[in-house]
């Protein structure tokens, strides 16, 4: 199996992303106790993105792998309720975690919160890819491919189609036993 970086993605070279396994992390305030067995795991196993949602110190760690892609993973959900605990408003959300991962080129937001306007907004702060689209597995086998595609800003956009959460909605992980790959 070949794993990739989600920034590595080119919409016009089908071998960066055909047949590639992109399995990427988002850290979610993971204690450095959990996040530090995860890192110990992945690394065995030479898998390539994360998503880091705080700092920690080992950012440092996942920094030094050259194996290791870091990207921003922003949470825009406190401003739904009024809550400025990352920022008073979209835009500053994001300097609050570029601020983290100033070298991030990729993103996944928190709970897949996006819009045309924090699209655009993570363009200009350097994010070249990103990762905010889930796609059923069982809707890749029909009309909609799992493909990467170029959005109207230039942003590269990478759907996937397995998340945890999603597969435990599902109960099941079949997607997974049926041979489908992200």
């Amino acid at each position: 199996m070949a794993f990739a970086c989600v920034s590595e993605i080119d919409v016009n070279v089908a071998e960066s992303y055909v047949n590639k396994t992109f399995l990427t992390f988002d850290i979610d305030w993971a204690s450095d106790e959990v996040l530090g067995y995860c890192i110990d795991l992945v690394e065995s196993f030479g898998v390539k993105a994360w998503f880091a949602t705080h700092a920690t110190p080992l950012l440092e760690r996942l920094r030094a792998n050259p194996n290791f892609e870091l990207g921003i993973h922003p949470n825009f959900l406190p401003l739904l309720n009024g809550d400025f605990v990352y920022g008073k408003n979209y835009q500053e959300v994001l300097c609050h975690y570029m601020d983290i991962v100033p070298e991030a080129t990729a993103m996944r937001a928190h709970s897949l919160a996006t819009s045309s306007r924090i699209l655009q907004a993570s363009k200009e702060k350097g994010i070249t890819h990103e990762s905010n689209l889930c796609i059923p597995m069982q809707a890749t086998k029909g009309a909609m491919p799992l493909a990467p595609f170029v959005n109207w800003d230039g942003l590269i956009r990478c759907p996937y189609h397995y998340a945890d959460d999603i597969a435990c909605m599902y109960g099941t992980l079949q997607s997974v036993r049926d041979g489908g790959h992200i």
